[in-house]
C-alpha cells in the first residue's frame, strides 16, 4: 500500500510540474516577447518617420522646387521677348550723361510719384505703352500673375501693368538681387510677403534682361519682377494627406514660422510648436522627431529641405510632414496586444491540455494494481504450464 501510495503521489506531480515550469518560463518569454515588440516599434517608427513621412516630404519638396522653377522660367521667357528689351534699351538710351543728374532726377521724380499715390503724368503716361499693354496680356495667361513691371538700367519704371507704389526701384532689394553688377545679374525670387495690391500672400520673382537673347555673352539693361499669388504654392502642400491626421507644413527654419499647411488658419498665422526639436534633428542629421503640441498630442514627423543647387535657393525652407502617433503607432499597438493575448492563450492552452492528459491517460494507470496484476499473470501462467 506504501508504494501504491508513492506511486499515485508521483504522478500527481506531473500537472504540477508543467505549472512550474510555465511559472518560470513564462515571465521570460513575455518579457524577451515585450522587449523583441519594443525593438521593432522603434525600428518601425524609425522607418515610418524616415521612409513613410520623409518620402512625402521629400515630394512635396521636389515638387515645390519643380513649381518654383517653371515659374521663374516663364518670367524668363517673358523678358527674353524682343519687344519688352527694346524698350528698355530705348529708355537707357534717354538719360544724360552725367550719373549724378540721373539720379537726381529719378529721386525727385519718385518723390512726387509717391507723394501723389502714382496720380501724376508720368504713372499714366507709363501703363498706357504698348509695352505695358503687353505686360497686361501676359498677366491674362495666368491668374497667379498680380503685377509685372519692367525697370531700365537705372532702376527706373519703363512698363507695368498697373500704376506701382513709387517709380525708383532700385532702392529695392529684389531689384539690386536681379541687376547685380550689371554684367552678370541674377535669378532672384522672394519668400512669401503680404501684398496689398495681390489682396494676399505672393511672392516676388525677378531676373535680368538682357541686351541680346546671346545670355553669355549679353549685359544686363534692366530688370523684370513680376508679383505672383502664393495660392498655388499653397495649394501644393494643402494636398498633402496621409491617414486621418497625417499633413504636410511648409516651415521657415529661421523663425519658426508656419508658411502653409493643411489649412488657411496655417499660412503665416502661427509659430510651429516642435521648432526646437526640429533644429535639434538637422543638427543631428535625423531624418525623423517626435514632438508634442500644445494640445499634448504626439507627433511622428520627418522633414526634406528644399533641393539643392537651384536657381534660386529655399534654404531657409523646410517641408515637414508628420502624423499623430496614435494613428502612426496603431497597427504596431494592435500587434502588440495580440501577440500578447497569443501568448497567454498558449499558456492557458498548454495548462488545459496537461490536465486534460493527467485526467486521460495518467488516472487509468493510478487505478490499476501493477502488483495483483503482476500476481495474477503468474499464477495465470502457472496454471497453463500445469495443463
Amino acid at each position: 500500500m506504501a508504494q501504491e501510495g508513492r506511486r499515485a503521489r508521483l504522478v500527481e506531480l506531473e500537472p504540477r510540474l508543467v505549472l512550474l515550469f510555465l511559472a518560470i518560463g513564462g515571465p521570460f518569454l513575455l518579457v524577451g516577447s515585450l522587449v523583441i515588440l519594443s525593438w521593432l516599434r522603434g525600428e518601425m517608427n524609425r522607418n515610418l518617420g524616415d521612409d513613410f513621412l520623409g518620402g512625402a516630404a521629400a515630394d512635396t519638396a521636389r515638387y515645390l522646387d519643380t513649381y518654383l522653377l517653371n515659374d521663374l522660367t516663364n518670367v524668363s521667357v517673358i523678358a527674353s521677348v524682343p519687344t519688352l528689351r527694346g524698350a528698355v534699351k530705348t529708355s537707357n538710351r534717354e538719360y544724360p550723361s552725367d550719373p549724378e543728374r540721373i539720379r537726381d532726377r529719378l529721386l525727385q521724380w519718385d518723390e512726387e510719384w509717391v507723394e501723389h499715390r502714382g496720380a501724376v503724368p508720368l504713372a499714366l503716361e507709363i501703363v498706357g505703352r504698348d509695352t505695358s499693354e503687353f505686360l497686361r496680356e501676359v498677366a491674362t495667361f495666368n491668374s497667379s500673375y498680380k503685377e509685372i513691371l519692367v525697370t531700365d538700367r537705372q532702376g527706373a519704371l519703363v512698363a507695368a501693368t498697373n500704376i506701382t507704389s513709387d517709380y525708383y526701384q532700385a532702392d529695392e532689394d529684389w531689384w539690386q538681387q536681379a541687376f547685380g553688377d550689371g554684367e552678370l545679374g541674377a535669378l532672384y525670387s522672394s519668400g512669401i510677403v503680404f501684398d496689398a495690391s495681390a489682396g494676399g500672400y505672393a511672392l516676388e520673382m525677378a531676373v535680368p534682361v538682357r541686351d541680346s537673347a546671346d545670355s553669355e555673352a549679353a549685359v544686363v539693361i534692366g530688370v523684370l519682377k513680376v508679383l505672383l499669388e502664393a495660392r498655388e504654392l499653397f495649394r501644393v502642400v494643402s494636398a498633402v494627406s496621409l491617414g486621418n491626421t497625417g499633413h504636410a507644413l511648409l516651415l521657415n527654419i529661421d523663425d519658426g514660422k508656419v508658411i502653409a499647411g493643411r489649412t488657411s488658419e496655417d499660412v503665416m498665422q502661427r509659430q510651429y510648436e516642435g521648432i526646437a526639436t526640429l533644429r535639434d534633428a538637422l543638427a543631428e542629421s535625423r531624418k525623423s522627431f517626435l514632438s508634442r503640441d500644445q494640445d499634448g498630442n504626439v507627433w511622428v514627423a520627418s522633414f526634406a529641405r528644399m533641393p539643392e543647387p537651384t536657381p534660386v535657393s529655399y534654404r531657409n525652407w523646410v517641408v515637414l510632414v508628420q502624423q499623430e502617433a496614435r494613428e502612426a503607432q496603431a497597427p504596431m499597438t494592435m500587434a502588440t496586444v495580440y501577440l500578447i493575448a497569443f501568448f497567454i492563450g498558449i499558456g492557458l492552452l498548454v495548462v488545459l491540455a496537461s490536465l486534460y492528459l493527467h485526467w486521460k491517460l495518467v488516472r487509468p494507470v493510478r487505478e490499476i494494481d501493477l502488483r495483483e496484476e503482476m500476481d495474477r499473470l503468474v499464477a495465470e501462467s502457472g496454471e497453463g504450464s500445469k495443463a
